[in-house]
């Protein structure tokens, strides 16, 4: 990892540090940050960590360089950064960035540079600034055809690590079934606490099943563990898609990947489309968008998945997303308009997906 300080906040962050920072990216004559403005982005919109889009300024030639980039450091909320330790995210999404590579499938931001404090956990990076693209929005949706777009060019990504002997040496990204200590252990103040949070927006048949669903865990982890394995977001929505201008097929930008995993590839599937549509709507287009999930993994060389193991895998990733939101949301701040809303919403989405493709069902009684 680079020898770099780790600064732990952003008033640690100096000209001279950017520019040992960007140092990899220089030109052949020496190029200098003279200084450098910082904006917060929203927090509506990136609850799990602290984010600043920072404009530089440089002393000569600066071609190649960023005039912008996106600083992201672990938040500076107790409960978060808390979390952030016991899942690793920190170093789950630094060590994606120094081993990862682009994929044409789907896009991932350049990153100019990546470091951890192994001693205190501290993690860095500076990222590619896609603010001239478009950010997808989890409250408002998408269009059929761009959820179809974004779920292909996943099967597409997800095909080309399908079983993957890389996967075996990524010892840094966790097995879906290699969390379920640490779920475990958060699960019942985190459920108490999103209960909390919820208020009535918490659905009666979640109720139920959250009360029940802890000693569970290790089932659902269990099983989105085992062969057939491949490479998820973790956290694949809309929020965290960046798409190029109205008419250009490319690929989404995909940022935030400190929940990158080892997994069966249809848990990024069902958070897309649980977290993407209401009700009505993914009723009416769920199973297309799954199908055309499970034929492009065919077409791109995927064998011995057959639909119905891919759909039982979707129906126990609507589970884990569950699980998911409860641990994580727990720790996240949902007093905004915006934030509220987008909790709502999908606490409502996933009590219907649960109950419309019974879900429940699948665990062992």
């Amino acid at each position: 990892m680079n020898r770099l300080p780790v600064p732990n906040g952003l008033n640690q962050i100096t000209s001279s540090w950017l520019t040992d920072a960007l140092g990899a990216s220089m030109t052949s004559r020496p190029v200098s940050v003279v200084s450098y403005s910082a904006e917060t982005i929203d927090a509506g919109k990136g609850f799990m960590a602290s984010l600043f889009r920072l404009s530089l300024t440089y002393d000569g030639e600066h071609s190649g360089l960023p005039f912008t980039l996106i600083l992201k450091l672990q938040s500076t909320d107790p409960k978060l950064r808390a979390l952030s330790d016991k899942l690793r995210q920190g170093e789950r999404e630094v060590r994606f960035y120094q081993e990862i590579q682009a994929h044409d499938h789907l896009r991932i931001p350049s990153a100019y540079h990546s470091g951890m404090d192994p001693e205190t956990g501290d993690t860095i990076l500076l990222l590619e600034d896609v603010s001239g693209r478009r950010q997808g929005d989890s409250v408002i949706g998408c269009s059929l055809p761009q959820a179809r777009h974004c779920i292909t060019q996943l099967a597409r990504f997800q095909a080309a690590w399908w079983d993957h002997p890389r996967l075996d040496i990524l010892d840094w990204m966790p097995l879906k079934d290699a969390e379920t200590g640490a779920y475990r252990d958060l699960w019942p103040e985190a459920w108490e606490t999103l209960r909390g949070k919820a208020g009535n927006g918490m659905p009666d048949n979640l109720l139920s099943l959250g009360d029940r669903l802890g000693s569970r865990i290790p089932e659902i982890k269990a099983q989105l563990g085992r062969r057939p394995l491949t490479l998820i977001h973790g956290d694949y929505r809309l929020d965290n898609c960046f798409f190029p201008p109205d008419g250009d097929p490319g690929p989404p930008v995909v940022f935030d990947w400190e929940f990158c995993a080892r997994s069966r590839g249809a848990y990024d599937v069902a958070t897309f489309i649980i977290e993407t549509f209401p009700p009505a709507q993914r009723r009416t287009e769920e199973m297309g968008l799954v199908n055309a999930y499970h034929s492009t993994l065919l077409d791109a060389g995927v064998t011995g998945y057959p639909f119905g193991e891919c759909l039982i895998d979707y129906r126990l990733s609507i589970l884990e997303l569950f699980i998911f939101w409860v641990v994580t949301g727990a720790c996240c701040d949902f007093n905004r308009e915006r934030a509220t809303t987008y909790l709502h919403n999908t606490l409502h989405r996933l009590d219907t997906a649960i109950s419309d493709l019974s879900c429940t069902d699948l665990l062992i009684e």
